[in-house]
């Protein structure tokens, strides 16, 4: 595809003799340089509070969201009401099984954890089967850059609105159990709140100011890769955390459930969440209300009817019953279980999730755990796929009209909004977000290729389409870009494509890497890097395909 790039006259600038730079009055010559996360990770750029400006995840670089921001009217806020948000607070499990309806999701999470934010933990069951936290009491959570995050850990930003009320906790959602704080800053634009960090015996987050004010709160954060699920530890009764007794009540009717699941103290703790979590990914959502046993936990467990809150509630008693160390999470859309396995708290979805509205999206980069190693029933709903149906269905609402108005990003015409979905982050250099690429690109050999080296390649060749909004543009400014990848027919999802300008004096130049959704599509707003010289170019796409698709490269 032809392709002009252009710049202005300050690519020259540095050919000039001094006196020529700018006249006795006129104007300074210059360029605006976008910001480059691969140079601010190299460099250590920091932002207030000794924020880094960029990190580095499995999904190539990431931004840092800026602490001195203004607060928008219409974002979501983190405060002390209703009182049920401080701690101590409880979950009163209920009989309405229906699929839930769709239901709003804030993420302040980047890379997005969707529909995994950790907001509201339990780990502990009344006589009344009403679920709380076991230890009340909260201890400070320190803020250090120090120790640096392993290579088993994760990092991520925050970023969220706090209505802080002095002397009060605010309920904070985190990524998952066991985070630490490697950043942190509160403030109204540039002006810094004094703040502490607090979590409770369930890892329960809250924050505390020193006065009443709404801020913004933004924080580094680094987890275990673990904490998101992966392969589950087998340990001995010996190395697992001690569980308290239950009520005798709720043990009785505990005993009920296992002898219907099949389990016992006397098997490895291995093989009873194996078997936990397969009848409770069974469950199936109702509009008959379950009865008819002594209690609400019987009737759901035994009935096998639910949704995911229902399915989760259940599942920690009987877990707990078991002398099985266990949670239940819950935010706004989700819920889930986290078991210990003798070594890290492993989150574990049940499924039943229903629609969640993804607006606003802290982006439309979404972090990729660790395989499932428990299977899931045919028909299953899992909160990964409630998450990607919502993206898709946010992109499909932000996507262009057919006649080419609106931009890639935010669907309106104007500047891409960097609150909506349009593009993912690169896997190198290039970091692709819904605002768009800010500069870098990467190798093709970043994409990471799915055949071994050596190894015949029999995977059907990728077919690419691409168009671009416009045939020319300038450094710096934002480039729509849009396409398909397909390979016998079929849509290539969750592939990476690479776009690259060509030429034959500068050769390949990669602008930035975008993916694929379900459909295959791929489509962003990228930036053209400040080391593109001026000149005609050919653009193309290509990928290196994945375990089905090969690879391809437009024509």
């Amino acid at each position: 595809m032809p392709f002009r790039a252009r710049t202005v006259l300050v690519a020259l600038v540095a050919l000039l003799p001094a006196p020529a730079l700018a006249g006795k009055n006129g104007p300074t010559l210059h360029e605006p340089i976008p910001a480059d996360p691969k140079e601010d990770v190299a460099l250590g750029v920091a932002l207030d509070g000794d924020l880094p400006a960029a990190i580095n995840t499995p999904r190539g670089l990431v931004s840092a969201p800026d602490p001195a921001r203004p607060i928008g009217t219409g974002q979501t806020r983190y405060n002390s009401s209703p009182p049920s948000d401080a701690p101590g607070s409880e979950f009163r499990p209920d009989r309405n099984t229906e699929k839930p309806d769709v239901r709003p999701y804030d993420d302040p999470f980047t890379p997005s954890t969707a529909p995994f934010k950790r907001l509201s933990a339990f780990d502990t069951v009344s006589s009344d089967f009403v679920l709380g936290v076991r230890d009340t009491h909260t201890t400070s959570i320190a803020v250090s850059p120090l120790p640096a995050p392993s290579a088993a850990e994760e990092t991520f930003y925050a970023d969220m609105v706090i209505d802080l009320a002095a002397g009060h906790k605010v309920r904070i959602p985190t990524v998952g159990p066991g985070t630490r704080v490697l950043h942190a800053r509160a403030g109204i634009g540039t002006q810094d709140v004094r703040f502490t960090l607090y979590k409770d015996g369930a890892e329960n987050w809250f924050i505390e100011g020193d006065t009443t004010a709404r801020v913004r709160l933004v924080m580094q954060l680094a987890i275990a890769r673990s904490a998101f699920g992966g392969e589950f530890g087998n340990p001995t009764r010996a190395e697992l955390r001690a569980v308290p007794p239950l009520p005798s009540n709720v043990q009785a009717s505990a005993v009920v459930v296992q002898k219907k699941i099949g389990v016992s103290r006397s098997m490895p703790p291995r093989d009873i969440v194996t078997k936990l979590v397969a009848y409770f990914r069974a469950f199936q959502d109702s509009a008959d209300e379950p009865k008819g046993q002594s209690d609400i936990y019987l009737d759901l467990a035994l009935s096998q009817k639910g949704v995911c809150r229902h399915r989760s509630f259940a599942f920690l008693i009987t877990a707990l019953s078991l002398g099985i160390p266990a949670r239940v999470v819950i935010n706004e859309a989700h819920a889930w279980v986290e078991v210990n396995d003798g070594h890290a708290w492993r989150r574990i979805d049940l499924g039943g999730a229903g629609r969640m509205q993804h607006d606003p999206l802290s982006s439309n980069v979404s972090y990729e755990p660790p395989p499932d190693p428990f299977a899931w029933p045919q028909g299953s709903t899992r909160g990964q796929d409630q998450a990607d149906r919502a993206r898709q269905e946010s992109r499909t609402a932000s996507s262009p009209s057919p006649s080419g108005s609106g931009s890639a990003a935010g669907g309106n015409g104007g500047p891409p909004d960097p609150n909506k979905p349009g593009g993912v982050m690169s896997s190198g250099g290039g970091t692709v977000s819904s605002g768009g690429t800010s500069g870098g690109g990467t190798s093709s050999t970043a994409l990471g290729s799915p055949t071994a080296p050596g190894m015949p390649d029999e995977r059907p060749a990728s077919s690419l389409t691409m168009s671009l909004g416009g045939t020319d543009a300038r450094r710096g400014a934002p480039l729509p870009v849009k396409g398909q990848v397909s390979a016998d027919g079929e849509p290539c999802g969750h592939v990476t494509v690479e776009v690259v300008l060509s030429s034959r004096t500068a050769g390949d130049i990669p602008v930035g890497v975008l993916a694929t959704d379900e459909r295959g599509v791929y489509e962003g707003t990228l930036v053209l890097p400040s080391t593109v010289p001026l000149g005609d170019y050919e653009a193309h796409a290509r990928t290196l395909g994945d375990a089905r698709c090969g690879k391809g490269k437009t024509r």
